[in-house]
Parts: C-alpha cells; sequence; structure tokens
C-alpha cells in the first residue's frame, strides 16, 4: 500500500479495497444485528450500536494495514513478531479507549434517536472475556489476510503490466532488429562486388563469399539471442567492416583493432554494426572515407572510438533502448568521435 495520493494508480486500488472490506464489514454488522436480535427472548441491541462499531471497525482497519507494509518485505519471522506486537497494542486500545468512546458516542446518540423506555445499554466488547479475545484474534487474523491478499493481487498486477510493457518493448526491439536482418542494401552491394570479382579473378571471390556466409549465419542464427559474448560481435565486426571495405571499390576503407579483453562481457547482438553503418552514412561524400576503429576494455566498461568522423553519428535506436544512462559519446574537432558503454557485472 504506497503512500496514499501519492499515487493514483495505487491509490484508487487501495480505497477500491478499504470499499470492499466496509461493505463486508457493514454485512457483518447486519448479521450481527439480526442474530442478537431474532433468536433470544429478547432484542438485545440496536442498529445504533453496530452502526458505531462499523465505523470504529473501518477508521481503526488503517493503522493495522500500515504496520502490515513497514514490514511487508521483511522475513516472515519479523512480520510475524511486529504484527502480533501490534495485535496486543491494539487489543488494550479497542478493549480500552475505543470501547469507551463507542459507550458514550452510543449513548447520547440513543438520546436524540429513541425514546427512554426504548433505550437499551451498549453491548461494549470486555477484554476480560474469552470469547471477545478469540473473536478479537480471529478478526486481527481477517484484517491481515485481507492486506496481504490485496498487497498480492497489486503487485501481481503491477509485474503483469511490467511484464507486459516489457513484452511490447521486445517486439518493438525485434521488429527493428529484423529490418536490420532483411535490409537488403548490405547483400546486394557485397553480391555485385562479388559478380565484378569473379568476372575478373574468380579466384579472389572465395574469400569475400566466405566472409558473406559467415555473416548471414551470424545475422540468423547468433543474432537470435538478446545478449551474446562481446568476443562473438567483435569477430563479426571484423568481417562486415571488411565487406564494407570490399563492396564500395575503396570509397570506404576501415581499419579496426580490438585490444584484448572483454572476455566475460556480453554485448547486444549488430549493435556495433548498427553504430558502424551509422557512423559511415553520416560522413561527407567524398572520393574515400578512411576509418580508425580501436575497441578497447576495462573491466565493465568498452570503449568505442574511431577516427576519421568530421560530424558526430546518430546512435542506434537499441543503445537506448538497452543501456539508458549507461553510455557517455564524446566527437573532438580532431574527427575522434568516442563512445564509452558500461555493462552490467555478469
Amino acid at each position: 500500500m504506497p503512500r496514499l495520493f501519492h499515487h493514483t494508480t495505487a491509490t484508487r486500488y487501495w480505497l477500491n479495497v478499504f470499499a470492499l472490506y466496509a461493505l463486508v464489514e457493514a454485512i457483518i454488522q447486519l448479521l450481527f444485528f439480526f442474530i442478537l436480535n431474532n433468536f433470544g427472548t429478547r432484542p438485545i441491541s440496536h442498529i445504533e450500536f453496530h452502526g458505531l462499531m462499523w465505523i470504529f471497525q473501518c477508521l481503526l482497519i488503517w493503522p493495522v494495514w500500515w504496520v502490515a507494509l513497514l514490514v511487508q518485505k521483511e522475513k516472515i519471522v519479523i512480520q510475524v513478531l511486529v504484527n502480533a506486537g501490534f495485535y496486543i497494542l491494539y487489543s488494550y486500545v479497542w478493549f480500552g479507549p475505543v470501547q469507551e468512546l463507542i459507550g458514550y458516542l452510543y449513548t447520547n446518540l440513543e438520546e436524540i434517536t429513541r425514546a427512554p423506555e426504548d433505550r437499551l445499554e451498549a453491548m461494549l466488547d470486555n477484554g476480560s472475556q474469552h470469547s471477545y479475545l478469540n473473536y478479537q484474534l480471529l478478526k486481527h487474523a481477517f484484517r491481515l489476510s485481507w492486506f496481504y491478499l490485496a498487497a498480492y493481487f497489486y503487485n501481481y498486477r503491477e509485474e503483469e503490466k511490467k511484464r507486459i510493457e516489457l513484452a511490447l518493448a521486445n517486439k518493438e526491439l525485434q521488429l527493428k532488429m529484423l529490418k536490420w536482418h532483411l535490409n537488403p542494401s548490405f547483400y546486394f552491394k557485397t553480391i555485385s562486388h562479388l559478380q565484378q570479382v569473379a568476372a575478373v579473378r574468380p579466384e579472389y571471390a572465395t574469400e569475400p563469399i566466405l566472409q558473406l556466409a559467415k555473416v548471414m549465419e551470424y545475422v540468423i542464427y547468433e543474432a537470435r539471442e538478446p545478449l551474446i559474448e562481446m568476443k562473438k560481435e567483435t569477430a563479426f565486426l571484423h568481417i562486415y567492416a571488411g565487406l564494407l571495405s570490399r563492396q564500395s571499390d575503396g570509397e570506404v576503407l576501415i581499419h579496426l583493432e580490438c585490444e584484448p579483453g572483454g572476455e566475460q562481457l556480453k554485448i547486444a547482438p549488430l549493435l556495433l554494426a548498427g553504430l558502424l553503418d551509422n557512423i559511415i552514412s553520416a560522413g561527407k561524400k567524398k572520393e574515400e572515407q578512411v576509418y580508425s576503429i580501436r575497441i578497447a576494455f576495462e573491466g565493465n566498461m568498452m570503449q568505442f572510438s574511431i577516427t576519421g568522423t568530421e560530424q558526430a553519428p546518430g546512435l542506434p535506436a537499441l543503445l537506448e533502448k538497452l543501456y539508458p544512462n549507461k553510455y557517455t559519446t564524446t566527437h573532438t574537432a580532431a574527427a575522434i568521435f568516442t563512445l564509452n558503454l558500461q555493462f552490467d557485472a555478469s
């Protein structure tokens, strides 16, 4: 039960829970009124008394729930001890000041609503009688059960809501990844390059064909996983950068250096390839675009720096989706773009 009036959805939920509890409590008091006045030799209570009991039962449910909330995330033993201790305090207040106040209000209310000959003495709870103590214990257990059941359904609903939002986000990411996978531009250019090579020097076409096969294998099979080993991603980037350099007839040259490290890290597949695509797209069209890429690792940090970027490239949407607040970028006048990305400890 979050802070009331600080969270609109939670407030509405718990007010609905309280309204349902108040309805059940009203039914209980009406049953007491009916039983006490129809199965004995004479009526022994008035509806005014049960109305006051109902009001105080509803008001005093809140401290019971608040105490249960305060220890809800603690160990079971602590929850039991705290709730049992509060039950003792609650019972002391209920059988003492609360019953005196109910009796006082009831006496004054009857002076207004009933003639002197029709008035009945308030049938107050007596803490010295075992029947009242047993009933109070059962009632306290009922109140706590109501809270924990309501809290369970509230947390379940919130978790289900988060799960659905995450599933929708994953579907969106998968769709974006799928669009990248099916983008024919890279494949068409590479195949066109292979045709030219095969027509002039067929023996030189073997290596790029094998590289293209590895790219397709990675995209189709490896990239299905949400995270992949860093060494596999950098190995793919080597092949991908090599094919990009080949297919452009020398217009784009990419030199890639990956320092040792990062064996324990996992990264979203195709993230670095998408960043490389954006960098090349952002480059000014000229006779030759030369890029030098350096990937270095330190602990859970990866530094991706590329020289030759005259303007800062756009970042892949996947980066913000999967690594919010975990990366920084810089772009210097010397045409060096740097991405620092922090990964969760594995």
